[in-house]
């Protein structure tokens, strides 16, 4: 399937967009290391048990790597994207089974709020390491390294895929499919 003029894959992309991504990464990462470190404290309430222990230990082996990764990713080193997706799969693993525990004990809202935080850590894996992001991020010392976006495009990822693309806002239709996975880029309601 061919990309509709709305919108077509990147290979390389502009340091603007990139440096936006990165940005949120680290923020992103920044957030879930304290949120697992309160996680963990917060863990030691509850009866002791193999899952309890295993999501304590998961958990206070994720603080130093989410603190490796943002400063890795902020020097831009190369290790970063290891340090990056190592955090985000040691958390989601922590965060799901914290979340299938908690549920288990009673506590249905707290554990799926845990088990979301956990699904969502492991979304961002695929961003750290899309190829659009390893080449930017290997290849760009801040300068632009390959494509350039044209005056109404703008950076986006799929809701499907994770695929970045660089779309033109003003000609996105619901009939906009990704390049990538042939997702909707466009949901049909506000709802949805």
């Amino acid at each position: 399937m061919s990309a509709s003029p709305a919108c077509r894959p990147m290979g390389l992309s502009d340091s603007r967009g990139m440096d936006r991504l990165l940005r949120h990464l680290i923020v992103f990462i920044s957030v879930m290391t304290v949120l697992i470190l309160l996680l963990s404290i917060s863990l030691l309430q509850y009866r002791v048990s193999i899952s309890v222990s295993a999501s304590i230990l998961a958990s206070l082996l994720s603080v130093p790597m989410g603190i490796a990764a943002i400063f890795t990713l902020r020097s831009r080193s190369t290790s970063g994207p290891w340090f990056g997706v190592s955090f985000l799969s040691i958390s989601s693993f922590s965060l799901l089974i914290s979340g299938i525990t908690i549920f288990s004990m009673g506590h249905g809202f707290q554990g799926a709020l845990y088990a979301i935080l956990g699904i969502s850590s492991i979304r961002r894996v695929r961003v750290l390491r899309s190829r659009a992001f390893t080449q930017w991020y290997s290849g760009s010392s801040g300068s632009d390294s390959g494509i350039v976006l044209s005056q109404d495009e703008v950076l986006a990822t799929c809701p499907s895929c994770h695929s970045i693309l660089a779309v033109i806002p003003s000609k996105l239709g619901i009939q906009d499919k990704c390049p990538s996975c042939s997702g909707s880029l466009i949901r049909d309601s506000p709802g949805q």
